[in-house]
């Protein structure tokens, strides 16, 4: 069952000759798109000419489900096969501490020396939550990757790996990185979902930005929602 997701999910991330993604069957909501207060200006999203930008990858691991058609894109019923909605995806709590301190984020950090996207990716899980991503015994197979997004606040340039696994790891966090962990089923952030907006202060700014609800009463804003809102407009139709 968990190969057969996979390989849908692996054809819903194939990218073309040119490297380039299927373009998105759903739009993201405009709300995750940050704005300064009080005037509204839109936070620019894209790394600016001069920058150099430091490289960072985050992992987009989906496990299997709770309970199948429960986040399905018809809204539930009974499914033999899962949908990749129903999967949930493994997020993680900053460390209070640092620039990103207490959010809900993807695990993930930056790239070091001369690594791969994938060599960093199993090495941050490893750091951050203690299993290493490539011993068979876990079966995690990585499918695809998506478009790399850019952070202003931090300037880091952050490629996005997706992987599955049959089930979910044993975690050991760390909690010098890692305040806590939690899964969330990847149906939550469909794009065609309204999106709750809200006005806070983030680092030192007064925004408004689209949050969405996961399990805890957590919520999920900036880069990480905008990121499984991609991945879940491309599986949406997997």
């Amino acid at each position: 069952m968990i190969n057969r997701l996979a390989d849908r999910i692996e054809e819903a991330l194939r990218r073309d000759a040119t490297g380039r993604l299927p373009a998105l069957p759903f739009p993201l909501p405009e709300a995750l798109t940050p704005l300064r207060l009080p005037g509204l200006e839109p936070v620019d999203l894209n790394p600016p000419a001069s920058s150099n930008p430091r490289i960072a990858v985050v992992t987009a691991l989906l496990v299997p489900p709770v309970a199948l058609g429960s986040c399905s894109p018809t809204g539930g019923g009974e499914s033999v096969d899962p949908h990749p909605f129903d999967c949930q995806v493994l997020l993680i709590k900053r460390a209070e501490h640092g620039r990103h301190g207490g959010q809900i984020a993807l695990p993930g950090g930056k790239v070091e020396g001369n690594e791969t996207s994938q060599e960093t990716a199993i090495r941050e899980l490893h750091e951050e939550l203690g299993f290493h991503a490539a011993d068979p015994e876990h079966e995690i197979r990585f499918v695809g990757s998506l478009d790399a997004a850019y952070v202003p606040a931090s300037n880091f340039l952050v490629q996005v790996l997706v992987a599955v696994a049959p089930q979910t790891p044993q975690i050991t966090p760390d909690p010098r990185e890692v305040a806590e962990t939690l899964g969330a089923e990847l149906g939550l952030f469909d794009p065609r979902h309204e999106v709750h907006v809200i006005d806070a202060k983030e680092q030192g700014q007064l925004l408004r930005y689209g949050v969405i609800p996961v399990p805890g009463e957590r919520r999920v804003w900036g880069l990480t929602a905008r990121l499984l809102c991609e991945l879940a407009s491309r599986l949406a139709q997997a």
